[in-house]
């Protein structure tokens, strides 16, 4: 058995390093891994197998200096994380539009302890961003994710220069607004019954003020858009795979405007 040189052990340890990085960054943005409460070690080791499985996508590294590897590592953990940031705008655009809808009907002054996320998030908004983590992984972004990372070597390999252009942000915010209007339809049914309840209310008030419209009038509206909240949860499915393949075709360009080409 003939033993394997030292240089090739080296190289494919700096690869696998390489590929850790990019693997890891993106991973460590990705919903369900991301929250405080999955421990480092488990992080670390479902980077570590993904950077294993895509080591086949990573090419050698060149160059033996230690100052040029720590900067190829710090890149490549930088394009990982950019590539994590568009999955993890899944759950961040379902969360401000539950959070939109939650402020309309008035939830946003009773807002919950968010145990996970270390936050306080209102009712419709922490139904929405629960919903859309299991909705995540039903649609396979974990496996998209782990995709695009793969794929992102055609467009900036190991080594390769790139930098924070303008018009990097112009895509970024329009990518975050066309996927904010995707999730907006499911929340247009509650904001349709909050501009219609408080049209009847206040024509009820003006015309019997005796009635005491705000004693009941507010549990009734609540109570009206829930309903519909819990209806509009049905289509919840469709809007999330629109949008999470949005912001699936959305990652080549941004990688190709983030090389500069």
């Amino acid at each position: 058995m003939m033993a394997v040189p030292t240089e090739v052990w080296l190289t494919e340890w700096v690869r696998w390093l390489m590929a850790t990085a990019r693997f890891g960054g993106a991973l460590t943005l990705m919903p369900a891994l991301s929250v405080p409460q999955v421990p480092s070690v488990c992080r670390a080791v479902v980077a570590f197998g993904a950077a294993l499985a895509g080591l086949p996508f990573v090419p050698p590294v060149t160059t033996d200096a230690p100052v040029l590897l720590l900067i190829v590592l710090v890149r490549e953990t930088v394009i990982g994380m950019l590539i994590g940031m568009v999955f993890a705008s899944f759950v961040w655009l379902w969360e401000w539009v539950g959070e939109l809808a939650d402020w309309q009907v008035g939830f946003g002054f009773a807002a919950l302890a968010d145990p996970i996320m270390g936050t306080r998030v209102a009712i419709i908004a922490r139904i929405a961003t629960l919903l859309a983590g299991v909705l995540f992984f039903r649609l396979g972004g974990h496996h998209l994710l782990l995709r695009a990372v793969a794929e992102s070597y055609r467009w900036l390999p190991v080594g390769s220069d790139f930098a924070l252009r303008p018009q990097l942000g112009e895509m970024w915010w329009a990518m975050l607004g066309r996927g904010f209007f995707l999730a907006l339809p499911f929340i247009v049914p509650t904001l349709g019954i909050v501009l219609l309840s408080d049209l009847v209310l206040g024509l009820m008030g003006r015309a019997a003020p005796q009635l005491g419209v705000l004693l009941w009038g507010m549990p009734a509206r609540i109570l009206a858009c829930l309903f519909v909240t819990a209806i509009a949860l049905t289509a919840m499915p469709n809007l999330a795979e629109r949008l999470l393949t949005h912001l699936t075709t959305s990652v080549p360009s941004l990688l190709v405007t983030l090389a500069g080409r």
